[in-house]
């Protein structure tokens, strides 16, 4: 295997159907050597930073054998080094032979194959072929992109030196197949989301695909009923409910971090009241913890109500009464088979599904470094004290601080709590050795605001941040640091042609694909819609549809009023109009 040539080519303004197209697909051979970068070669540059470069994509490769092929088929002789946006243009590496995973040498750098090719309309362009983008897809030609282990130097004319081979073993080729042609290929999409290497939009691509399939059976599931088997207070304003399954069945598997829908019929309400509380114990128990906090109405204004279903459930749900449920459901959840350091952060009640993760993580017997800080303001408030420290002690990959904001005369420091002060960054950067770890969050909102940002500021991957928020968008103002790298392109082509309108603030802009809702879109655009649960459950992100069709991406428990759609969850299916 050789490396032939090293192709680059910064962003530069190109007319295409009388638009301006802003696009660095135009590579040119460079001679000498040229430096790796973690992100890029030097001298090369994406117009498109969401679907194009960074981490994931730092490196773009094509084999030259493939220039013969489509010389034969497009019945062309006029390719030149780069011709099909290359980076690296090489020989011996055809996709049908290249592992996502693999590892290679190529002069002072390292690299490893992250994921196949997404072509899009801008190679069209190049090729100066409408539509050329779906021939390659229909080739399984897709070439792939290195990712950057090592940073150094290349040059034309390199031997390349395999030194890992990935244990799955799926190549560029299957999986390009796999995502565009064998959609109903459950079996190979399990398998591919076991390569480590993979992509994080690829990853997600299959994550949604599986999800999709479980959704559309999800979406028949009708209430079950759960039994209360036992109520435990755990403070002065917390209480777990112990829930199993009326008929015997098992209950339904959840990931940890994942919530419960409930449908329930309050005394003094016209309609069922629909809500959502974590799982706060582990998946592998036959039966469903929920660990509520009683909400009472704002101490600035006890004119309010006082919270619905928490005050119902701590005064009227006793031992023996039944609930109304649909299968756990969320996308705030950890993989406990994982192997990767993690660190939980929590404050308050938002401990509950950080606590299921980290049983999780003891139950599944795994070894993996995990800190877990939380945050409470005195032992009277603070729950799962004692299990947390029982756990780190028998557990020597487990490390627990915890701190209180005003701790009680009768509570001990060293004992029941670490330090005096609100969890913050400050305390992060303390106790842990780096930054590569992957953060889960969950707390009320100063708490999220400070942690998220804070961990933002800290230098930490948009990626490596987990997190369960409610309330407006607007309230974690500084979300736009990172809504970049958290939206990882998914494997599809990289500008769609529908168009989404924002009517209501005059900002109109094409759908990705690399987007999980019309509610991520608006963000990455400088809105921020009212939303809370990110789930179709609470209808705060509800918004009136002018025009269009959408489809949900999970189905809502309580589909919206007529003519509204919830955009927390959904995606348009055609040019839409939103009063957003």
């Amino acid at each position: 295997m050789k490396l032939l040539s090293v192709n680059v080519s910064l962003a530069k303004e190109v007319t295409y159907k009388g638009k301006t197209i802003i696009t660095g697909i135009f590579k040119e051979p460079v001679e000498g050597r040229v430096k790796v970068n973690t992100l890029n070669l030097e001298g090369d540059g994406q117009a498109d930073l969401i679907a194009h470069g960074g981490e994931q994509r730092a490196v773009l490769v094509y084999s030259y054998e493939n220039y013969t092929f489509w010389e034969n088929e497009l019945n062309r002789k006029d390719f030149k080094m780069g011709q099909f946006g290359e980076n690296f243009t090489v020989e011996g590496m055809l996709d049908e032979d290249i592992h996502i995973g693999d590892r290679f040498q190529i002069g002072t750098a390292l690299f490893e194959v992250s994921q196949p090719r997404v072509t899009c309309y801008k190679l069209a362009i190049k090729m100066d072929i409408e539509g050329f983008y779906n021939q390659v897809l229909k080739s399984n030609r897709p070439g792939f992109y290195f990712r950057v282990l090592e940073e150094g130097e290349v040059g034309s004319g390199d031997l390349i030196e395999k030194v890992h081979e990935d244990p799955v073993r799926m190549t560029v080729a299957e999986m390009n197949r796999l995502l565009y042609f064998e959609l109903d290929n459950m079996d190979d999409a399990r398998k591919a989301l076991r390569i480590e290497a993979l992509s994080p939009g690829w990853r997600k691509s299959f994550e949604d695909r599986l999800a999709k399939a479980e959704i559309s059976e999800k979406t028949q599931e009708k209430y079950r009923v759960l039994v209360v088997d036992k109520k435990v207070p755990e403070s002065d304003t917390i209480t777990s409910f112990y829930l199993v399954s009326e008929d015997g069945k098992p209950l339904p598997i959840f990931m940890p971090g994942q919530f419960l829908p409930l449908k329930l019929d309050i005394p003094g309400q016209y309609k069922p009241v629909y809500r959502t509380y974590s799982l706060s114990d582990s998946p592998n128990r036959d039966h469903y913890r929920l660990t509520i906090k009683r909400e009472p109405a704002p101490p600035d204004r006890p004119d309010l109500y006082p919270g619905v279903s928490s005050n119902y459930f701590h005064d009227h749900v006793n031992s023996g009464d039944k609930l109304l449920a649909k299968s756990p459901r969320g996308k705030f959840f950890l993989d406990p088979r994982a192997e990767n350091p993690v660190v939980l952060l929590s404050a308050g009640v938002g401990t509950t599904p950080l606590v299921s993760m980290l049983n999780a993580i003891v139950d599944s017997g795994s070894k993996r470094p995990v800190w877990f800080i939380h945050g409470a303001r005195n032992s009277r408030e603070h729950v799962f004290g004692k299990h947390v420290h029982l756990v780190a002690k028998e557990n020597k990959n487990v490390s627990v601080h915890i701190r209180y904001s005003k701790p009680l005369p009768d509570d001990k420091e060293g004992v029941v709590y670490d330090d005096v002060g609100y969890v913050d960054t400050e305390l992060v950067k303390k106790l842990l050795p780096g930054k590569e770890v992957d953060f889960y969050l969950c707390g009320p909102t100063p708490f999220m605001q400070s942690l998220f940002n804070g961990l933002v500021d800290m230098g930490v991957s948009g990626d490596k941040v987990h997190y369960e928020f409610f309330g407006p968008a607007s309230v974690l103002k500084d979300r736009s640091k990172i809504s970049t790298e958290k939206r990882v392109a998914a494997a599809s082509e990289c500008c769609g042609e529908i168009e989404v309108n924002f009517s209501s603030s005059g900002v109109k802009t094409n759908w990705n694909n690399s987007f999980d809702s019309i509610l991520d879109l608006a963000e990455a655009n400088g809105l921020s819609p009212d939303y809370s649960c990110r789930s179709g459950i609470c209808h705060t992100c509800a918004s009136k549809l002018n025009y269009g069709e959408i489809e949900y991406s999970e189905e809502p428990l309580n589909p919206p009023d007529q003519g509204y759609v919830l955009i927390c969850c959904s995606k348009p299916k055609s040019n839409v109009v939103l009063d957003v």
